[in-house]
């Protein structure tokens, strides 16, 4: 899910509510590409046109009644799409498994809770350059402990910070959650697909604030559950 070089466009988005939010970017664009060639249309007329002048311009109550009731009108065709995206961010449905992700300065650190009601915990620290693309990962992308989530199931990341503001941003879903300290922000995740999905800290945080990356893989359940036993026993080893 990384863009390619030279790309103008968004990247490709795995989740619905980010999907949503692509469509109502082209809409939003294709209505200021007509409100401006509407304006330029008026300007250009107004400029070139010689037979009026503004001191023969009288009232004109039909016209100032349309120039009014049509931008409200776009406004709220606007509005109206808007307001649904933002529903559906916000609705939190029953997840089948959480994690939590805690943004210090400068890594995440996550929390997860195995079948058996018992919590781990481990730290995600950026790779260092030296390797990282030889290795088949990105540069100032990769990270030394991926986050391992399940795919096709309803999941909930809960988003904090011990320290100082972060922000937990995935570019493949188009979301992203503040990690503010002393309160628990929720984003809800449903990935139908196996994959990596990448990110980064959106809030400036530091001197190595752009250094904190997010790697996330999506697995199918029966794997996830493996992987998440086998955390618990490592942990317990150590």
């Amino acid at each position: 899910m990384v863009v390619f070089y030279g790309s103008m466009y968004f990247r490709d988005c795995i989740y619905k509510i980010g999907q949503d939010i692509l469509v109502y970017h082209g809409y939003v664009m294709m209505v200021v590409f007509l409100v401006l060639m509407l304006v330029l249309y008026v300007g250009y007329t107004v400029v070139t046109c010689t037979g009026y002048r503004s001191r023969f311009f009288t009232d004109h109550q039909q016209l100032e009644w349309w120039w009014t009731v049509i931008p409200m009108i776009l406004l709220a065709a606007l509005w109206c799409p808007s307001t649904l995206n933002l529903y559906r961010m916000d609705d939190i449905k029953i997840p089948r498994w959480n994690f939590k992700a805690l943004g210090k300065q400068w890594y995440w650190s996550y929390e997860c809770e195995t079948p058996n009601k018992k919590v781990f915990m481990f730290d995600s620290y950026m790779k260092q350059d030296s390797g990282t693309t030889e290795e088949g990962g990105y540069r100032l992308l990769d990270v030394d402990h991926r986050m391992v989530a399940p795919a096709g199931v309803q999941t909930t990341v809960f988003v904090t910070s011990p320290d100082v503001l972060h922000s937990f941003s995935l570019y493949g879903t188009m979301l992203k959650v503040d990690a503010i300290p002393g309160r628990l922000n929720q984003l809800p995740l449903l990935v139908n697909r196996v994959c990596i999905l990448y990110g980064q800290c959106s809030e400036i945080c530091g001197v190595n604030h752009s250094f904190m990356p997010i790697v996330i893989e999506f697995i199918p359940e029966q794997y996830f559950i493996k992987w998440i036993n086998a955390m618990e026993e490592f942990k317990s080893l150590g």
